[in-house]
C-alpha cells in the first residue's frame, strides 16, 4: 500500500499550477466555420457564433481547386 503524498506536499502542487494557469495566455478561436451550402444559411448560422470572447465574420464563397462550388463558410474570431 503507498503512503499518500502530505498536505503540505500536495497543496504546494495545488499553488504551482494555479501560477502555472495565471501566467498562461488565453486561447484564441480564429477558425473557419463548417461549410454551409447557401448564403443565407451561412448568414443565419453566423448568429450562433457570437459570444463574449468570440465574433464571426462575414460569410464568403468557398470553391474547390477546379473552380467549382463548395458552400459559404466565415471565420470565427478571438474578441480584444
Amino acid at each position: 500500500m503507498k503512503k499518500m503524498a502530505s498536505g503540505g506536499v500536495l497543496a504546494s502542487l495545488v499553488v504551482a499550477g494555479g501560477l502555472m494557469l495565471g501566467m498562461a495566455s488565453p486561447a484564441h478561436a480564429d477558425y473557419n466555420s463548417p461549410l454551409y451550402p447557401t448564403l443565407s444559411k451561412c448568414n443565419e448560422a453566423r448568429k450562433t457564433y457570437v459570444s463574449s470572447w468570440t465574433s464571426p465574420g462575414p460569410c464568403f464563397r468557398i470553391e474547390y481547386g477546379n473552380g467549382s462550388f463548395a458552400g459559404y463558410q466565415f471565420r470565427v474570431k478571438t474578441r480584444y
